[in-house]
């Protein structure tokens, strides 16, 4: 699992969330080192995106990382409203979690999109 969070507190919030949930995820703090750490482990199997990062958009760091794993799982969490929630996709699993958020709707999505992923 994969964190993009560009500001501090709410990156150590959303690790404590989700170690409370028995994750481990790696962190990263721009899509720089995103990319960097998405390189250096295979074992990703989600990401957890900020939309708005300071170096490239959450949308398009998922592109990038979609390119080399079609399916990745995609949480885009924001704390931009006006769109209202929008519906998981399956193909490729993707959901939207506005910021803030609690702990049980975060397990859920991860588990939907967990689900949809190992589907296939």
């Amino acid at each position: 699992m994969l964190l993009v969070e560009d500001e501090p507190l709410i990156a150590l919030t959303l690790v404590d969330m989700l170690e409370e949930l028995g994750h481990r995820p790696l962190e990263a703090l721009n899509g720089g080192q995103a990319l960097a750490l998405f390189g250096e482990h295979s074992d990703i199997d989600l990401l957890i995106t900020d939309l708005g990062l300071p170096d490239i958009a959450g949308d398009r760091l998922a592109e990038l990382l979609r390119a080399k794993t079609p399916l990745l799982p995609v949480i885009f969490a924001t704390g931009h409203t006006g769109q209202g929630p929008q519906p998981i996709t399956p193909k490729p699993p993707t959901a939207h979690l506005g910021k803030p958020f609690q702990v049980a709707e975060l397990e859920s999505t991860i588990e939907r999109l967990m689900t949809m992923a190992a589907r296939g």
